[in-house]
């Protein structure tokens, strides 16, 4: 019954069944609750007797995009959504993406070597490279080694943040296998908006950051400004070598929404950032490097939309960013083995989306897509490169049973690349919600990741190392088949428990292999599509409000991610992670703290210390990371005092985890608000 259901689903997305491989590749416990989910589906209640459930006041108030492209109640999603919203963020008194992002569940915050590369994030047991990044819908850009680096993003700019988990490919094209993150930017809602941070701390880390806005009639705008700078850190003194980057930035957006008239709304946004990161390398060798690495960023984005009178909606969407990196590796007393390295990478995205609701039932969405990519640096063969990308998608949210509520979502994707042609992406969710406290989803799709330019086109050569790497244009995209099903149980008001399984499976892995091409005597190794990997887990959250002054969340996450060629573990992914964070508040005398804490299990690295090509584990010990963070609110609020410490217990080391050593700051913020008048205040 099952194969019949999703190839009717499929037969209309023209998608054959047998493509999809669904009774064969994925787990029986997938398939047994999807089986579930579809045949109450058959026995739901007729529309003429049908009401709809109740959602708690609180819940339906929060507004997603990114599950379904198009916005929702959060209680209406079909795909599970996690949200960390504004009071979160500046509970946690995270200054940047990475610090919001490092307490929820199933997330590792990772923090690259020698400061390249900057930190990235695994997610399902998935590298940074398998994760989209994405900034008010529209991808970011600048990967480094596959990379985006989370600490570009700063919190002040950041009205939420959406965490989309599973198969994302079928709306969102390339690099969505593990799933999604998309930055929501904040807007003014009031008459006036100010907002003003100022922080300091060890390692002579300094923030500042203000915020001024305002909403009136048809028209809101908000201006943000920050800086920041840090002295850096060095966890092992025995090496010249410095473990975290010392360094400044300047960050500065816009966001400007007009409703030009009662049908039509134009908004532009814009930002710019610039980097300067500095630190010092080693070699085994014993040469020592002053490396400087400067990026600048801009983006901007148009976005037009135009509503009818009938439930349709029509998005249009330009952007453009642009990612300039210069990177300097400058030896002492030598210039032997310096480099220069300039990158450019210049991304535009043009589409547009129709949305309909038809008969309060089908939520059809529909949209085209145009990317224009062109990068410069000097590690690829051509010295530079360009790539277009084309895509249609479309997807129907089909309601359909209201009581038990039912909702089956097939969608489906054709993604055309300059580099590698065409590839589908069809995806199939279902979610059922047998009684008002209980929502069951599950979902299963195909996801790909397009080789990255420096994998078709790189040639780089290490002479003191005695080692060359080129890329191969004969590359084809990585692949997968992911799954994902889990249960959200509100158990009692304030009290929700969540359990999600999860499985995805890679082939045509990139990686590097010996090759036998004449490259003088240096070693010589090439791109090619060889291997595959699975990783599959449970997670389960715990979220609790035991009353309006305290609440709390606990996680567990188990996680088995492994190369199935080389038969072991995918190295820097711990089996076992956890995750709990209290809050309280008192709101008489606005007194706050908050707790935090993630504990990692035991993670393996593989290396040759012999020389003799033989890979051995190396095994690093499980740890703790602990934040504690209290403020005091003064004069209503408009003004607060805040202290804390970041990894209260030192966990890290210079080889495998280069955590920022224990941090106290310390710190002032304030705050404007001046309400819009009763007759131009939107609902």
């Amino acid at each position: 019954m099952l194969r019949n259901i999703t190839a009717r689903a499929l037969d209309a997305l023209g998608v054959a069944a047998d493509q999809f491989e669904i009774s064969f590749q994925y787990p029986p416990a997938l398939l047994v609750l999807l089986m579930l989910l579809t045949a109450t589906t058959a026995q739901g209640a007729p529309p003429s007797a049908a009401r709809p459930v109740v959602r708690p006041p609180k819940e339906s108030k929060t507004v997603v995009v990114t599950s379904a492209r198009t916005e929702q109640a959060i209680g209406d999603v079909a795909v599970s959504t996690r949200v960390v919203d504004r009071a979160a963020i500046e509970a946690s008194g995270a200054e940047t993406l990475a610090g919001v992002l490092e307490e929820q569940p199933g997330l590792q915050i990772l923090r690259s070597f020698a400061g390249a590369g900057g930190v990235g994030i695994q997610m399902q047991g998935l590298d940074a490279k398998y994760v989209l990044i994405l900034v008010d819908g529209q991808r970011a850009t600048g990967r480094v080694g596959g990379v985006i680096d989370l600490s570009r993003f700063p919190a002040e700019d950041i009205a939420q943040v959406e965490i989309v988990k599973g198969p994302g490919s079928s709306l969102y094209g390339a690099d969505a296998i593990a799933g999604v993150i998309n930055i929501i930017t904040r807007r003014a809602a009031r008459k006036f908006e100010f907002d003003a941070r100022a922080r300091y701390g060890s390692f002579h880390t300094s923030d500042l950051s203000t915020t001024i806005g305002g909403a009136r009639g048809r028209w809101s705008t908000r201006w943000s400004a920050g800086w920041h700078y840090t002295a850096g850190f060095d966890r092992d003194r025995s090496t010249p070598s410095t473990t975290g980057s010392a360094g400044h930035s300047f960050n500065a957006s816009q966001r400007t929404d007009v409703r030009v008239r009662r049908d039509v709304t134009i908004g532009l946004m814009a930002d710019y950032q610039r980097r300067d990161l500095h630190g010092i390398d080693s070699n085994a060798a014993g040469a020592v490097f002053d490396r400087n690495n400067l990026t600048q960023t801009t983006s901007v984005t148009l976005l037009p939309e135009i509503t009818w009178d009938a439930p349709a909606r029509l998005k249009l969407i330009g952007h453009l960013a642009h990612f300039d990196d210069n990177y300097v590796l400058d030896q002492r007393k030598s210039d032997a083995l310096d480099q220069r390295q300039h990158t450019k990478d210049t991304l535009g995205q043009f589409g547009a989306q129709y949305d309909h609701m038809i008969a309060g039932r089908h939520l059809f969405s529909a949209g085209i897509e145009t990317q224009l990519e062109y990068l410069s640096t000097p590690r690829l063969a051509t010295a530079a490169s360009d790539r277009q990308r084309f895509a249609l998608y479309a997807q129907d949210e089909w309601k359909v049973a209201l009581k038990p509520l039912v909702v089956v979502v097939p969608g489906a994707r054709l993604d055309l690349d300059s580099q590698f042609g065409g590839y589908g992406s069809p995806r199939l969710a279902v979610r059922i919600d047998p009684a008002e406290a209980l929502t069951l989803r599950a979902s299963a799709g195909l996801g790909f990741r397009a080789p990255a330019f420096r994998e078709l086109y790189l040639a780089f050569a290490n002479p003191a190392a005695g080692y060359r790497v080129t890329g191969n244009p004969d590359l084809k995209a990585e692949t997968a088949r992911s799954a994902t099903a889990g249960v959200a149980w509100r158990l009692s008001p304030g009290r929700t428990l969540t359990v999600d399984y999860f499985h995805h499976r890679l082939k045509d892995l990139i990686a590097l292999d010996a090759t036998t091409l004449s490259l003088g005597s240096d070693n010589a190794f090439q791109y090619i599509n060889v291997g595959a990997a699975r990783s599959q887990g449970v997670e389960a959250a715990l979220a609790l409000k035991f009353t309006d002054v305290i609440d709390a969340e606990v996680s567990y996450t188990l996680t088995d991610a492994r190369d199935l060629e080389l038969k072991r573990r995918l190295p820097g992914r711990p089996m076992h992670h956890s995750s709990a964070r209290v809050r309280w508040k008192h709101p008489r005398s606005g007194t706050s703290a908050q707790l935090r804490a993630a504990v990692f299990g035991k993670q393996f690295y593989y290396a040759d210390n012999d020389g003799d090509g033989v890979e051995e584990p190396l095994r690093v010990a499980p740890y703790a990371n602990v934040d504690l963070r209290v403020a005091q609110e003064i004069l209503g609020g408009r003004m607060t005092f805040f202290l804390g410490v970041d990894n209260l217990l030192n966990a890290g080391d210079a080889a495998y985890l280069p955590l920022v050593p224990r941090l106290f700051y310390g710190g002032i913020s304030a705050r404007i608000r001046s309400d819009l008048p009763k007759r131009t205040r939107k609902p």
